[in-house]
């Protein structure tokens, strides 16, 4: 995912390493050279409480339609 596709999905189930998470935000940092780089705050769907940090490059979309024709 990059960051034009972070607004759209916010509240959303996205795929990280296979699995359903809710995204519920977007963090930028400045590394020690000065670069910016993205993270993302994920939900666990099943503990709510569990809340994951990684970085944005590593979730996927979840697309409707792909899960309806692989389920059908």
């Amino acid at each position: 995912m990059n960051i034009s596709e972070v607004k759209r999905n916010l509240e959303r189930t996205v795929l990280y390493n296979g699995a359903e998470y809710v995204l519920k935000g977007c963090i930028i940092r400045r590394n020690t050279t000065g670069r910016f780089y993205y993270q993302v705050e994920l939900m666990d769907t099943k503990a709510k409480s569990s809340l994951i940090v990684t970085a944005l490059d590593k979730i996927d979309e979840r697309r409707e339609s792909i899960e309806s024709e692989n389920t059908a």
